[in-house]
């Protein structure tokens, strides 16, 4: 009995020193070395969840912003515009007003490329233009539904006589008050005989309209 007595002091003994010497290493681990052990605070900034960065689509990608496309289509001309010349009389102050289908040229352009246009055409008008008075353009509205041109004319009261003039080296017809244009013309003055290049330099009168016709006949190219 004592043997084994002996036996069993031999074995509690050493674990009952063990278990003190375990408590006592953790309470001084811990009185030395606090809040070494944490665990993760749903709380704090460093564990915001993801969903506070970029928003995810449903695959798991970043979204990016749609960029915002304008429903308005750009308003260019077409074969349904009204097209309105309103021809202005600069001597008179009388307007009148023509309604046409868009010429041919001029369909498919937005605003700025008919004015670009409209501007060339006034830097050079047609010659049937230019007889009539043309002075110059300007465009009034521009809409897919309706476009409005001004043209200005300062038209030439009719006259008995005339007077045959050189302005930038072409023929140009004034009325007998030789102020007034009546008529530009594309006849050089250097294409004409020289006895005649004087008279136009100086101003050839022409007495009738039989008279100014039958001198553009015989020297227009």
């Amino acid at each position: 009995m004592k043997f084994i007595k002996s036996i069993s002091l031999f074995f509690i003994y050493p674990c009952i020193m063990f278990g003190i010497g375990l408590y006592v290493g953790i309470f001084l681990d811990d009185y030395f070395y606090p809040n070494q052990i944490q665990t993760p605070n749903t709380h704090d900034s460093s564990y915001v969840r993801a969903e506070n960065s970029a928003p995810s689509s449903q695959y798991g990608l970043p979204e990016t912003s749609a960029v915002p496309v304008s429903s308005k289509e750009e308003e260019v001309l077409t074969a349904d515009t009204e097209y309105v010349i309103e021809e202005y009389d600069t001597k008179r102050d009388t307007l009148v007003e023509t309604v046409w289908k868009v010429p041919a040229k001029y369909l498919g352009m937005d605003r700025e490329e008919f004015v670009q246009s409209m501007e060339l055409y006034a830097l050079s008008p047609p010659l049937s233009e230019q007889e009539r008075g043309f002075v110059g353009l300007e465009v009034r509205s521009f809409s897919a539904q309706r476009v409005v041109v001004r043209m200005n004319y300062a038209y030439a009261e009719p006259t008995e006589s005339f007077y045959l003039k050189v302005e930038d080296n072409n023929i140009v017809v004034y009325c007998d008050d030789e102020e007034t244009v009546y008529m530009y013309t594309d006849i050089s003055a250097q294409s004409l005989p020289e006895y005649l290049q004087g008279q136009v330099i100086m101003g050839m009168f022409m007495e009738d309209e039989a008279a100014l016709y039958h001198f553009l006949e015989t020297y227009s190219s």
